[in-house]
């Protein structure tokens, strides 16, 4: 088992990491409320890269936005706040090896707080960001919320696949029999 981690460093990190990917989150959708709406899209970097503000009242690309929308607010701080706990027990358990999983982690749990607030206070997302390419690639119109979740999810790719490897993340221990061919 590996060596424990200093609990003051662990839930500090965590907590460090958290607000100011929260803050850093709902700074930019002030600033997007402030300055891109009813603005239009603002070319960022033409053909690829562009602001606009749209209120998104779903999650993840737009889904359950048609529900019912006290039905939706409850559903989505729920399922928010069952992710929080999760991630928090999650992260508890995981050790000092799993460097990539408590990053992925603390990088979901900053995201789906960031978009929680917005839920919690306007029963919807602000997202502002839009990534394209000349008609071939269009993505969803996201925030920095959503941009940490997605880092998220991609280190806890890398770390399924260092755990399934054995290099730097703890795997379970499965039983063996000695002397067995």
């Amino acid at each position: 088992m590996s060596e424990a981690i200093d609990p003051r460093r662990r839930w500090g990190l965590l907590a460090a990491v958290v607000v100011v990917g929260v803050a850093v989150d709902q700074i930019t959708k002030q600033l997007a409320e402030l300055h891109l709406r009813g603005r239009g899209l603002v070319s960022v970097v033409d053909g690829f890269f562009e602001l606009r503000y749209a209120r998104n009242p779903g999650a993840f690309f737009s889904l359950g936005a048609d529900l019912d929308p006290s039905i939706r607010r409850v559903v989505f701080v729920a399922a928010s706040l069952a992710a929080t706990v999760l991630i928090g027990r999650l992260y508890a358990k995981a050790e000092r090896g799993q460097v990539a999983l408590r990053w992925a982690l603390m990088l979901l749990l900053a995201g789906a707080l960031g978009n929680l607030v917005d839920r919690v206070l306007w029963g919807e997302v602000i997202d502002f960001v839009h990534m394209y390419w000349r008609g071939v690639f269009d993505w969803a119109t996201f925030n920095v919320a959503d941009a940490l979740i997605v880092a998220g999810l991609g280190l806890l790719v890398v770390d399924l696949f260092r755990s399934r490897e054995g290099n730097g993340a703890a795997t379970p221990t499965e039983p063996t029999t000695e002397g067995s061919t």
